[in-house]
């Protein structure tokens, strides 16, 4: 049948040579007969009648051809007629079949049998001209059997036919061919053997092409991130073969074609179209113009005509003609998103894998690569990999072969990533570096600022906005438009949308690890870029009490992975001016808000080193650094329930401080030692004699009377330790005093603090509505100040006398922002008690399976600190709860009066 692929290859060939048989009445006959069939396919509504037709129209057209090419007397009058008067026939059936496809749809429903009559006399009038024809060549034996003609039969006979016609296709091709044309004609790549995660995607890029609207799409994104592969899955999708078939799309690599002219040739070629120059494009357009079938056009890599090209004007002048043919769509793969402008692009970003595609995409490249064998690591392990290699399928492809081929495991690819970088990934003709390569020379390389900025932003794995970027980053170069527009154009550097000022500037993991190797980077900027950082820290160092403290953290926050990894370079026994200041404040950040012991360690270490360097000029101040290094890691420790670790700091820390010269830094030893109290007191059941150690931290914050705030800061502790020991009555004068004098000095953080300590007293002398008044004041002064652990605390206390009084619902809230702080935060200590809330107010409101399930989360949280007292005294009151809810269906409110609450509840 024609519908079939031998069909298909027939007509093929036959509207290839059409025009090229030498008897102009048989090409014209050949015309008209594959109209007919084109016809029979789109009206194949009324399906069995039309396909009978098809195939006597096909065998018609078969035999004629082959009898006529085969012919002594091609030019017998006798012929000629009989083929004229067929194609008059093939003409009125054109036309019924024109008037069969006018008809809209769901009218062919009803006209079925009026549309049978039309085919079936359209058949009859082929038949009565068959037998005319028959008659009039009867000397050239022409034998048609249209009634029994089988498919086996039409394939056979193309295949006799072939060789004729291709001897005539090669004779005129040959004769057309220009001089030194090229005529090796590339195929359409094939896709990837691993080709996931796309899927979406492609089909949204397929549909684009259903109308001329949006028939010039521009598929864009990073060197190695698949939009080769990507742009074959759309050409080879349902969706575009419906629109174009197999044989109307065009591949048209355009990696080598560094000219408008060599673009022009590849264009000649690629679209199997000859002509006597490749100096013109006006034989290639009036070709493509002639015929109105619609055709796709996939210009892959276009970057390398339109971005590395010496002649931009003349290639857009190219792409601009042939976006003008209507009937010619374009695909355009391109790493910049500034194609030829004039023409009305629809832009797809193509993103890097997400990682369940790119986890997929490794572990099957790792196994075929390893001859079937599995690699042996837990997701967690294979995105930190993935991660840094950007998910890029590239470079995730060759990452994956090269430690297939080597059996190697994902630590000895991390180790030997650090050491080798983008040069690890190769595989043949494959590199990854060549990519990065190409991409540098779009500009990049010929652009001092541009590859001074390229430098900047690759020490900067999380980006920066535009305006960090000017006004601490790079501020020591002027930036211009011009080299931001280099490095996209190159697609090194990618940008969010928005205003330059706020939008996020970064680099791809691959470009960053290409840049860090072979001395990409020069010894000034990394210099110049480690001062900023330390400067734009130290600009940002403030404490809880300071009203600048909230934009400080925002703002460090925004660059706090860049930081991070600057800091962590500093070395150990060269450090650069305010590296080690910066260490420590940063240190003090992360204890307000993502408590990590990482770099206050560093800092530890870095800070001893440089006290201990003998050509130390101010030995005081290498000591108080030392002293602060201590105080930070041992506040992190006890933020973490690490207790012991806690302790040991604090305790060095406030020797330190008592040890240098002078007495300007007792208050530091007076608040090292108030927060040794608060530990001891967590983590023992019976901590000792505090007395005595609350006296002298009083003592050393309040040196100098004049220094009206940490006067207050000592009337705290004071407080905290009239509370603890049992003196109520006496507890909320110190705490008052010290509130009015924070509130004069305007100091929302210590004042939350007195106002937490005096509803903790109320709420041990049963006075719950009056602790929950002043716990809520002291929240409000907690959100204001920014401090995160002491709004952690101050909502615990909340939620606890909200359900003490019955208030559960209310409890609900803020216990929903308990848990949610306490996550961030990350101690299992301060997530266990949060849980515990949650698991009591769930039973409050009558929810066993609620309750049930927050108190097994709290119970394996409480369980990671079980050293501590703390610790398991949680896991007591967890474990005999779930005991008492073990069983239960419905929850009643003796159930709930018999649970064990959590501790403390004042």
């Amino acid at each position: 049948m024609y519908r079939m692929e031998g069909g298909k290859a027939f007509t093929q060939a036959l509207q290839n040579i059409a025009d090229l048989v030498p008897l102009p009445f048989l090409s014209s006959f050949v015309g008209v007969g594959i109209k007919v069939l084109q016809a029979c396919q789109d009206a194949s509504t009324i399906e069995e009648t039309v396909k009978d037709l098809q195939e006597r129209v096909f065998g018609v057209v078969l035999e004629v051809v082959n009898s006529t090419v085969a012919s002594n007397d091609e030019g017998s009058v006798e012929l000629r007629g009989g083929i004229e008067t067929l194609q008059s026939v093939l003409a009125d059936i054109l036309e019924d079949l024109a008037k069969i496809q006018a008809q809209r749809r769901w009218l062919l429903v009803f006209f079925r049998g009026l549309n049978k009559d039309r085919v079936d006399r359209c058949v009859s009038r082929l038949a009565m001209a068959l037998k005319k024809f028959q008659l009039r060549v009867e000397t050239s034996q022409l034998r048609i059997e249209t009634s029994q003609l089988r498919v086996e039969d039409v394939l056979a006979r193309i295949t006799a036919l072939r060789p004729q016609l291709d001897r005539i296709e090669d004779a005129v091709n040959q004769f057309s061919q220009p001089h030194k044309a090229t005529s090796h004609r590339e195929d359409m790549r094939l896709l990837p053997p691993i080709f996931v995660g796309r899927d979406a995607l492609v089909d949204r890029v397929a549909r684009l092409f259903a109308t001329q609207k949006t028939s010039r799409v521009c598929l864009t994104g990073v060197g190695g991130v698949g939009k080769t592969s990507a742009a074959v899955a759309v050409t080879e999708s349902s969706i575009i073969r419906n629109i174009f078939p197999k044989e109307y799309i065009f591949w048209v690599p355009c990696i080598t074609a560094k000219s408008s002219d060599l673009l022009r040739r590849i264009l000649y070629t690629q679209l199997r179209i000859t002509a006597a120059t490749y100096d013109s494009l006006d034989p290639l357009i009036a070709e493509l113009n002639e015929s109105k079938q619609p055709r796709l056009l996939l210009l892959d890599n276009f970057e390398t005509p339109w971005l590395s090209g010496l002649d931009a004007h003349e290639v857009e002048q190219i792409i601009r003609r042939l976006e003008a043919l209507p009937h010619i769509a374009l695909l355009v793969t391109i790493t910049s998103g500034m194609p030829p402008q004039g023409i009305k692009w629809e832009h797809v970003s193509l993103p890097a894998l997400e990682p369940a595609a790119a986890r997929e995409v490794f572990k099957t490249t790792y196994r075929n690569a390893a001859g079937g064998f599995e690699l042996v690591a837990d997701d967690a392990q294979l995105d930190n990999v993935l991660e840094s290699l950007g998910h890029i399928p590239l470079a995730i492809t060759l990452m994956a072969t090269h430690g297939g081929h080597l059996g190697a495991s994902l630590d000895d690819l991390l180790v030997d990533w650090g050491k080798a970088g983008t040069e690890m990934l190769s595989a043949g003709r494959l590199s990854m570096d060549d990519t990065i390569s190409l991409s540098m020379e779009r500009g990049v390389k010929s652009n001092h600022n541009a590859l001074t900025l390229l430098a900047i932003l690759s020490m900067l794995p999380a980006g920066t906005t535009g305006e960090n970027l000017l006004k601490w980053w790079a501020r020591t170069i002027h930036i211009s438009t011009r080299a931001v527009a280099i490095l996209r154009t190159a697609a090194v550097i990618e940008q969010d949308r928005g205003a330059f000022a706020t939008s996020r500037i970064f680099v791809l993991p691959t470009i960053q690890s290409y840049m860090s190797h072979q001395n990409r980077i020069s010894v000034d900027v990394r210099n110049q870029v480690h001062d900023a950082c330390y400067d734009f820290v130290m600009r940002h160092k403030s404490v809880p009490d300071d009203r600048k403290f909230k934009s400080d953290l925002e703002a460090l926050a925004s660059e706090e992975t860049n930081i991070q990894g600057l800091l962590m370079d500093i070395p150990v026994d060269a450090p650069r001016p305010n590296a080690v200041d910066a260490l420590i404040a940063f240190s003090f950040y992360q204890s307000w808000t993502k408590p990590s012991t990482v770099v206050a360690s560093h800092a530890l270490e870095v800070a001893r080193a440089a006290y201990d360097d003998p050509h130390v000029t101010d030995r005081d101040a290498a000591a108080r650094r030392v002293a602060a290094a201590h105080e930070c890691l041992g506040k992190l420790f006890l933020i973490l329930n690490r207790y012991d670790e806690a302790c040991g700091h604090f305790e060095e820390a406030a020797t330190r401080y008592k040890s240098l010269h002078g007495r300007s830094d007792l208050h530091c030893a007076g608040e090292a030692l108030m927060q040794l109290v608060r530990t001891w007191s967590l983590s023992t059941e019976d901590p000792g004699d505090l007395e005595s150690l609350v006296t002298e931290a009083q003592t050393n914050l309040a040196h100098d009377k004049n220094d009206q705030y940490h006067v207050a800061r000592g009337l705290i502790g004071f407080g905290r330790l009239l509370r603890w020991s049992n003196h109520l009555d006496e507890v909320l004068d110190p705490l008052s005093r010290a509130k009015d004098i924070f509130e004069k000095l305007d100091c929302p953080a210590s004042t939350a603090e007195c106002l937490y300590h005096m509803a903790r007293t109320y709420a041990y002398q049963n006075e719950y509505a009056q602790a929950l008044s002043i716990s809520k004041d002291a929240l409000k002064q907690a959100d204001e100040s920014g401090d995160a652990g002491l709004i952690r605390r101050t909502l615990r206390i909340t939620a606890r006398y909200l359900m003490v009084l019955g208030l559960h619902q209310e409890a609900s809230d803020i216990i929903a922002r308990t848990l949610s702080e306490s996550q961030a935060a990350g101690g299992p200590g301060t997530i266990a008690q949060a849980l515990e809330l949650l698991a009591y107010n769930c039973a409050g409101m009558m929810d066993v399976a609620g309750a049930r399930v927050a108190y097994q989360g709290a119970q394996a949280q409480f369980t990671k600190i079980i050293s501590t007292q703390l610790g398991r005294d949680g896991v007591e009151r967890c474990s005999t709860n779930l005991g008492m809810l073990d069983g239960l269906i419905v929850m009643e409110q003796n159930d709930f009066s018999r649970l064990k609450h959590p501790l403390p509840m004042y």
